[in-house]
């Protein structure tokens, strides 16, 4: 089993290297009314807005970067357990 601080460290470097690349990503993340949302999108950068970190998509879209449960397939710390309960449909 990996230790928080791993998981931490290849989350924080998949979210790093998919804003700065703006690269396609499978994105995982839940919105304010919790509905889960699985999506295929383009990165086009990151942002700090009123002390949330924000992932920016190319559809306009502005995720927190604490609501996103996955990108890529890595699991969020924020999120420990969920893998159990996934698949990869």
């Amino acid at each position: 089993m990996e230790s928080t601080t791993t998981v931490l460290n290849t989350f924080e470097q998949e979210i790093t290297a998919a804003a700065a690349e703006r690269r396609f990503v499978r994105l995982e993340y839940m919105t304010d009314l919790h509905e889960f949302i699985k999506a295929d999108v383009l990165v086009k950068g990151r942002a700090s807005q009123n002390d949330t970190d924000t992932l920016l998509l190319a559809t306009g879209q502005e995720v927190p970067v604490k609501k996103i449960v996955s990108i890529n397939g890595v699991i969020s710390p924020n999120y420990p357990g969920y893998d159990n309960y996934s698949c990869n449909c």
